[in-house]
């Protein structure tokens, strides 16, 4: 009897799974998920459509331009972009575990007292040059594109609640606002290494993210391209008593309270743009 409920279950979620796509796609996806040990059905679709809602805002903020494809030239592109960043994420990766035991080891060598004079200058600029190729590396590779503020829009809001997203993004599209939703932090930090928001709306507990929005806040604060952006955090977990204790804590700007009566109690985003 369970059996032919789980078959029945399964069943059913075929069904609604084939409403959606056909044979020809659904192949495609299982080939592309065992070719890069995806194992999450589910978070890749999730993901994906997330994605191409995210460019076709981009589009009509006319922030970046729409290009056609043909569906086997998109496949190329997905496939050189994957075997690209495999490459470029692995190579980051060994070039960081080799320059540490260098480091470390030109560190000890300098606390030798028995060292000539000339292997002690000899080291010094040894030191240098791995001290600038470290430099060199992480500016290639974790700092955002300095071509980002020429790319500017009115309003990045993270949030996880997908219906608090929807109406806050209709709620300021309507006032001529030029926003852009995301669920998590990190899908933030992504945007914001190619382009320059006016204000941040952050949501303080965010389930999906790895790094929740008090931490997100520090962390932007924390670093000079992006501190001068204002920060603006929701919350339903702190009290109006405790406003200036947390703005303290997270570095942000202001604070909205929720619950919010009323949808103009978002207006305190409009004084920043």
């Amino acid at each position: 009897m369970m059996t032919d409920k789980k078959t029945k279950k399964k069943l059913k979620k075929d069904i609604k799974w084939y409403t959606y796509v056909d044979a020809e796609l659904d192949q495609k996806l299982q080939g592309f998920m065992k070719d890069n040990d995806i194992t999450n059905q589910a978070m890749i679709i999730r993901k994906s459509v997330q994605s191409y809602l995210n460019y076709v805002d981009l589009i009509n903020q006319n922030i970046v331009k729409e290009t056609s494809y043909e569906c086997k030239e998109i496949d190329k592109i997905i496939t050189k972009a994957i075997r690209d960043y495999k490459t470029t994420f692995g190579f980051y990766e060994e070039l960081k575990q080799h320059l540490s035991p260098l480091k470390m080891g030109i560190l000890l060598m300098e606390d030798q007292n028995s060292l000539s004079k000339e292997l002690k200058r000899n080291l010094k600029n040894i030191k240098k040059a791995v001290l600038e190729l470290e430099r060199s590396i992480k500016k290639r590779f974790e700092e955002p594109h300095p071509l980002r503020f020429e790319t500017k829009f009115d309003i990045l809001h993270i949030e996880d609640n997908e219906l608090d997203r929807m109406t806050i993004k209709s709620y300021f599209e309507k006032k001529g606002c030029a926003i852009n939703s995301v669920e998590t932090t990190e899908e933030a930090l992504e945007i914001l290494k190619i382009a320059t928001p006016k204000v941040i709306l952050l949501d303080l507990n965010l389930k999906t993210s790895q790094i929740q929005g008090d931490e997100f806040s520090q962390f932007l604060k924390s670093k000079s391209e992006y501190k001068s952006i204002p920060i603006v955090m929701m919350t339903a977990f702190i009290s109006k008593t405790k406003t200036h204790e947390f703005l303290q804590y997270t570095e942000a700007d202001d604070i909205i309270i929720k619950p919010i009566n009323k949808l103009a109690d978002l207006d305190i985003i409009i004084d920043y743009i």
